[in-house]
């Protein structure tokens, strides 16, 4: 006879060791967050179900237990990087989307050995609706790419900013004053403009055909055609504030996504990305920025922002500001680029930083955390980092990774992070998300 399972609906649910003479449960054994799986056991007293959960048995509240999940976010530690995977409803009825892929493999190692190692164990295929690369830069897509290449997984659709990364001693681009790492950029007036861009998989290869394009990039583009012509990815597109993709009602409620940028500029030749100063300031700048929101609640993910690009977007939607939400991904890692008027538009709940070990970079920057606190509209703001979360045994060396999870039922969030020293039945640090 099959086994039975049952997910975890409510945000999060406790297990016990046994139920007293009142109904009660007694000797708190584990702590499960929404949307894990349980195994039923035969065994039930009242509104009380025996179950198995990570090699625990125990016993939990049936109206705990239920056949989807709502909003799961995980923001996986990647080390100096960003990514995010997102699933709404199950199976059936919901959607997978993954936001950026961080320098390394790490997410994939997650993916594979944890998330979904019971899909693939049996062969069985996942599927993502949405893959966004924030933009080209290698901590944020490279770990995308082993990803792509899986026979295990397919795709809807891939999106990313249409911003690509050359060598400019290889590339055939004109040799002018104007020719950058980016491609070329033109003067209008006193501004400056990338118009070296592509839009589809067929424009992206052209782009690679002039020469000069990164071999990072390259590998990338390589991946994405291996999993068209296998029939694994269903599109390829650029994104910018103009897009729009279609919402869905998950278990009731409706799932959006806003695409708030990157926010293009019209010339005589046509459209074109405002230049911030440099190569870095540029590609970070026009990162894709989305607003993913559920229910009654709002998640923010703003690539690699920095301070031109948040100027730029803040006079491009004046009072119409479109960026509060109830928890931010902080832009750029925690670093110090960034605009106290921006911060003061997105007035967090909660900000997630994700960040590593790299102490070039120093993040997160003391003042990126004490920002994220003082501009939030919370009485008890939250602000979790990845690099904080993390931890590691000094006698075997072994890194407990550190992953902060976020749940939403559409109304209440509940984040956690797992305790370095956990007790029994206490394994997570968790924190209700509110005004």
């Amino acid at each position: 006879m099959a086994d039975t399972y049952k997910v975890v609906t409510s945000l999060y649910a406790e297990t016990f060791g046994r139920i007293d003479e009142n109904g009660k449960g007694k000797s708190k054994n584990n702590t499960i967050l929404m949307g894990s799986y349980v195994k039923m056991l035969n065994e039930e007293n009242g509104n009380w179900q025996k179950v198995q959960a990570f090699s625990i048995e125990g016993w939990i509240d049936k109206n705990s237990l239920g056949d989807s999940p709502d909003f799961k976010c995980f923001f996986v530690d990647v080390g100096q990087g960003d990514a995010a995977l997102i699933e709404v409803g199950n199976d059936v009825n919901g959607m997978k989307i993954l936001i950026d892929g961080g320098p390394s493999d790490n997410l994939g190692r997650y993916l594979n050995k944890w998330q979904y190692r019971y899909y693939l164990n049996n062969d069985i295929k996942v599927h993502f609706d949405y893959v966004f690369i924030s933009h080209f830069d290698k901590d944020h897509y490279n770990g995308l790419i082993d990803i792509i290449n899986d026979p295990h997984y397919t795709f809807g659709t891939i999106y990313h900013a249409g911003i690509a990364k050359f060598n400019s001693d290889k590339a055939s681009f004109p040799k002018d004053e104007y020719e950058t790492e980016l491609g070329n950029k033109v003067k209008v007036g006193t501004k400056y403009y990338l118009t070296t861009q592509f839009d589809t998989l067929a424009e992206f290869n052209a782009l690679k055909e002039k020469g000069g394009m990164l071999d990072l990039l390259e590998k990338f583009l390589s991946a994405v055609n291996n999993a068209n012509n296998q029939g694994r990815l269903q599109n390829f597109g650029r994104l910018d504030f103009s897009s729009s993709i279609p919402s869905r009602q998950i278990n009731g409620k409706t799932f959006a996504i806003d695409v708030l940028a990157p926010v293009p500029s019209q010339i005589s030749e046509g459209r074109v990305y405002k230049y911030f100063g440099d190569e870095a300031h540029t590609i970070n700048g026009h990162s894709i920025v989305l607003k993913l929101k559920f229910g009654n609640n709002s998640f923010l993910f703003g690539g690699d922002l920095n301070i031109p690009a948040e100027e730029h977007l803040i006079a491009h939607y004046g009072g119409n500001s479109p960026f509060e939400v109830d928890v931010a991904k902080s832009c750029h890692h925690g670093a110090s680029e960034f605009t106290t008027e921006f911060m003061a538009h997105v007035n967090p709940l909660a900000t997630v930083i994700s960040s590593g070990d790299n102490e070039s970079y120093s993040h997160p920057r003391a003042d990126a955390i004490g920002c994220a606190g003082k501009y939030s509209r919370s009485k008890r703001p939250l602000v979790f980092s990845t690099e904080l979360a993390r931890s590691s045994n000094v006698k075997t060396d072994e890194i407990k990774y550190g992953m902060i999870n976020l749940r939403s039922n559409g109304v209440e969030i509940v984040m956690a992070q797992m305790k370095e020293a956990p007790k029994k039945g206490e394994v997570w640090d968790l924190y209700n998300v509110k005004v």
